[in-house]
């Protein structure tokens, strides 16, 4: 049984247009689970819903097996990181690290106790002082997650809390935070755009649209396997075509999902060759594009623009006629 349960959940402004619509969603014990998918998917939505910021018109959430669905925000029990940090400006580090556990009553031994340990998890020790002005973003992100965590919460909840820092701090960030909820083992659920940092954090992955789940599961498999279209696209597939026009061609024999309509194959995984190779079919090079690492190629075949990813030591001239074959195991088949 899940240890966080969303059912049927379903959200609407204006009581015509549903921004989540019939979502259902598990939450495991223990584990960190992002919600990942395009401006204006729901993601955002779902994890309000979750806090208790917005009132849902219909469906439930459960928490460890109580229905959480109309409790008030501030008897949930819940760690919250913001987009902007959301610091006391007034107040110093350990004031603000403090703030959950003053309203709790919490005895002030117990209070220093208790932050002086999480801002040695969250590697903050010696800024007690400090006023949130006088700190990089890094150090705020890393205050604002001690004062999420030190009031021991029964889940963490994460809103975009990397997308105000440099590439570097990302980075080192997203490192401390997976860290960090591994070292706690506290139930975790945070929203991200962005498929690197969501992948590399990660023990589920929901990727949504139009407010619903396309697809749930590990990064691997929603990497190497993904469900739909829509998935595919997001997680870096470009090249998509129908199982009869891969028949037609002999890319594929009949062996295949006989559900399947639809196959698709990443840039990097085409085998890129000249016309002498033994390779499915042929190609003629029309753009050349220099990634750094590789060149990517946007190759006219028979089943129309084909984009191949290589950074085999042969460059390909615009022009160039090429072999093009498409590994079996490389390939995807969407139903």
């Amino acid at each position: 049984m899940s240890y966080g349960e969303l059912r049927h959940i379903n959200v609407s402004y204006d009581k015509k247009n549903f921004v989540l619509q019939d979502l259902s969603l598990d939450i495991h014990e223990g584990e960190l689970l992002s919600l990942l998918g395009p401006s204006g998917c729901g993601k955002t939505t779902t994890l309000r819903v979750i806090a208790g910021l917005i009132d849902p018109v219909g469906g439930t959430f459960e928490l460890d097996g109580t229905d959480m669905t109309h409790v008030q925000v501030h008897k949930r029990n819940f760690g919250m990181v913001f987009q902007s940090y959301a610091l006391f400006p007034h107040l110093t580090v350990f004031d603000n690290i403090a703030f959950g556990l003053k309203l709790r009553n919490v005895e002030e031994a117990a209070i220093r106790k208790q932050v002086g340990k999480i801002m040695e998890i969250c590697g903050i020790e010696g800024f007690e002082k400090r006023f949130p002005k006088q700190l990089s973003g890094g150090q705020r992100q890393r205050v604002a997650l001690a004062r999420a965590l030190v009031i021991e919460p029964k889940l963490l909840l994460l809103d975009e809390p990397l997308s105000n820092l440099d590439a570097q701090l990302r980075l080192q960030m997203r490192t401390s935070i997976k860290r960090i909820q591994q070292e706690l083992g506290i139930s975790s659920v945070f929203v991200t755009h962005d498929q690197e940092e969501c992948f590399s954090i990660s023990d589920q992955v929901a990727i949504m649209q139009n407010g619903k789940i396309e697809q749930c599961d590990s990064p691997e498999q929603i990497y190497s396997h993904p469900a739909s279209e829509m998935v595919a696209r997001f997680v870096g597939f470009r090249n998509f075509f129908t199982v009869e026009q891969a028949v037609g061609l002999h890319i594929v024999a009949g062996n295949f999902d006989k559900m399947a309509t639809m196959m698709c194959i990443r840039p990097e995984d085409i085998v890129l060759g000249d016309k002498t190779f033994s390779v499915s079919m042929p190609g003629t090079v029309e753009v050349r594009t220099y990634l750094g690492k590789a060149y990517q190629y946007e190759v006219k075949t028979p089943l129309g623009m084909v984009t191949v990813a290589s950074s085999e030591d042969t460059v390909y001239a615009v022009g160039a006629t090429v072999g093009l074959g498409f590994p079996r195991e490389k390939l995807v088949f969407l139903n």
